[in-house]
């Protein structure tokens, strides 16, 4: 079984080595979109898999499986008949970094972002447990770092690099694409700060870091397939808390 979780900044290039990793790997990809997809087919209520009318992917089932435990266990735990806001839950498991720039304002807000904290955890742990997939984000590394047969990677790059990346995939001017970037590095750490007492470049959350300036994104998956291969076959486990690599090759 393989369970990788790749953590990057903004404009690091994460999701295309995930992917690449996934492809040679031929396992599943998860990201926040995918899990957004997940909760928008469970939709709000609890029993909606027991639709046998409901036909998706044998992946995507397990997934769906996954958040409908979390909604069920909100449920018995009193958080109410609408639990995890309902049919809003897509858009809580699919809330990215750049928005969640502002601490809470109320305590109802501070709540949304416990839920969302507690919801993110619950699904990673379900996921990683199923295997065979790379998990993108999400502070995967943080929520398995006692796991120790998953292999824990992060990603950073220099600002000049990760602006240009922004500015291609996000289609910004440069302007915006710092901006972008600030936002979302200032709304990771909070992440990471309030939810794991950590942060997200932590090299300590990770058995290795790349620095995609100095190397390609390609040469950073194809090194993350090799120890990927290697923990497999070989049944290694790998230390919870191991001392970090840091690969600027």
């Amino acid at each position: 079984m393989t369970v990788i979780t790749i953590e990057g900044r903004a404009g690091a290039g994460a999701p295309d080595v995930g992917r690449l990793v996934a492809r040679e790997l031929d396992i599943d990809f998860v990201d926040r979109l995918i899990l957004a997809e997940i909760a928008r087919r469970v939709g709000s209520t609890v029993g909606a898999l027991a639709d046998q009318e409901l036909r998706v992917p044998s992946f995507v089932n397990r997934l769906a499986q996954s958040v409908q435990r979390m909604l069920h266990r909100s449920a018995v735990a009193g958080m109410g008949g609408d639990p995890y806001f309902g049919p809003g839950v897509e858009h809580l498991l699919a809330r990215p970094y750049h928005e969640m720039d502002e601490p809470p304002a109320s305590t109802g807000a501070e709540l949304d972002d416990e839920h969302f904290r507690t919801a993110t955890a619950e699904v990673v742990r379900d996921i990683a447990e199923a295997g065979n997939v790379v998990i993108l984000s999400r502070g995967g590394s943080a929520i398995l770092k006692d796991r120790t047969d998953v292999l824990r990677v992060g990603m950073v790059a220099r600002m000049e690099d990760r602006v240009a990346r922004v500015m291609k995939q996000q289609t910004l001017d440069e302007t915006a694409a710092i901006e972008y970037i600030e936002h979302a590095d200032r709304a990771q750490h909070r992440y990471f700060e309030k939810a794991f007492d950590s942060s997200p470049i932590d090299p300590f959350l990770y058995h290795f870091m790349w620095n995609t300036s100095d190397v390609s994104t390609e040469y950073a998956a194809q090194v993350i397939v090799d120890a990927a291969r290697e923990m497999a076959d070989k049944g290694l486990k790998w230390a919870g808390n191991p001392e970090p690599a840091a690969v600027n090759e």
